[in-house]
């Protein structure tokens, strides 16, 4: 074997076409097939390590999430940076390539593509990296978020979202800044302070918007409700789901999502429902006049009986007249439900079954009309 080394023509390989060594053509080819051949399990191993860097966890419990967070950023990341680094085998031949174009009578450009391959590579590789980064950023929130719903930890829970999203937005930020910088060659600096004078335009243009973001950083600080808490803004009543930049959703009863501008949480009058024991709840009736004082007195005892007997209804029941129309008055039913009710109970179903028992004893007078509302 060693005998056949020596007889190998080694001068072969430094022999020149088209300004390239032969060696250089092999270092080529030879790091594209590699990067083929290895990029899946080297990308799983920086993905392993990159991943442990982020918390002490254990690695078979996150594998699924670290391979649909990481992995595939990594592995086009690690491809980019092996791709230019076998085509830089070969600057002298591209080099030599160049793009000459004509502008009017005397002015020409001369590109050499070289370079132009380098600004490609010098972008997809800026793409990948803030890809990476965002990914990693999602990795963490993923930990940070689990462990808050273990702990129970609501702040935290009402704040990582956030925080979330604004460390991606000044990553992309910077990224494109990047681009500009080192693929454009743009003047960053006075692009900048460009963008300074034109962001008083901007921000009276986008008022709201910027009023909703920082009422987002109200909420937050001052903590009027945290994400799970249910809350009331005049009629509209929910859980909060997510404290977003511009807005706040919120889930209703009937799986109904409300999205609320942040700036309406912190300007109006707000109640949060989650601090009471109790959930106050009415249903009215129209009458018909006509009915005597004895029926109307039986009609009452009726119905706080009937409404007291369904499970999970709590005292006081009230019945009570409100209001006195030209050919009917109103009789409202007052009630109370545990708050937070069980899991396997919904609200929609509690007030459904006092609907129908209310509906069933007036239905008995034909003096009587139906429940108008429930509230």
């Amino acid at each position: 074997m060693a005998h056949l080394l020596l007889d190998i023509d080694w001068s072969f390989f430094d022999r020149v076409y088209l300004g390239e060594k032969v060696s250089n053509y092999f270092w080529c080819v030879g790091i594209i097939a590699a990067t083929l051949l290895l990029k899946g399990p080297v990308a799983a191993l920086l993905t392993r390590i990159s991943s442990s860097l982020a918390a002490r966890f254990s690695y078979m419990q996150h594998k699924n999430a670290i391979r649909d967070m990481l992995f595939k950023p990594i592995e086009r990341l690690l491809q980019i940076i092996l791709y230019f680094v076998a085509i830089n085998q070969l600057d002298s031949l591209l080099d030599r390539i160049a793009i000459h174009h004509t502008i009017g009578t005397s002015e020409k450009i001369n590109i050499r593509f070289g370079d132009l391959v380098d600004h490609v590579f010098y972008f997809f590789f800026i793409l990948f990296f803030a890809k990476v980064v965002t990914r990693f950023v999602d990795f963490i929130y993923y930990l940070r978020i689990g462990k808050a719903q273990l702990e129970k930890n609501h702040a935290r829970l009402q704040l990582l979202p956030l925080v979330k999203e604004m460390t991606k937005l000044i990553i992309w930020t910077l990224s494109v800044f990047w681009i500009l910088g080192s693929v454009f060659h743009v003047n960053v600096p006075a692009l900048i302070t460009g963008l300074g004078i034109g962001g008083v335009a901007i921000a009276l243009a986008g008022k709201e918007t910027v009023e909703n973001f920082f009422a987002a950083f109200t909420i937050l600080s001052d903590k009027p409700f945290q994400t799970g808490e249910t809350i009331r803004l005049g009629d509209i009543e929910g859980v909060v789901e997510r404290i977003g930049f511009r807005s706040t959703r919120l889930r209703n009863a009937d799986g109904s999502a409300y999205i609320i501008p942040n700036q309406n949480l912190v300007s109006q009058n707000l109640i949060n429902l989650s601090t009471r024991d109790n959930r106050g709840m009415k249903v009215a009736v129209n009458v018909k006049y006509g009915i005597s004082h004895e029926q109307l007195t039986q009609l009452v005892a009726k119905l706080k009986e009937a409404v007291s007997s369904i499970p999970l209804v709590s005292q006081p029941v009230d019945i009570n007249i409100e209001t006195f129309d030209k050919e009917t008055f109103q009789l409202v039913v007052a009630y109370q439900l545990p708050h937070p009710l069980p899991d396997d109970v919904t609200l929609i179903a509690l007030k459904r079954d006092v609907n129908m028992k209310v509906y069933e004893i007036i239905s008995a007078n034909a003096t009587l009309g139906t429940p108008i509302g429930t509230s």
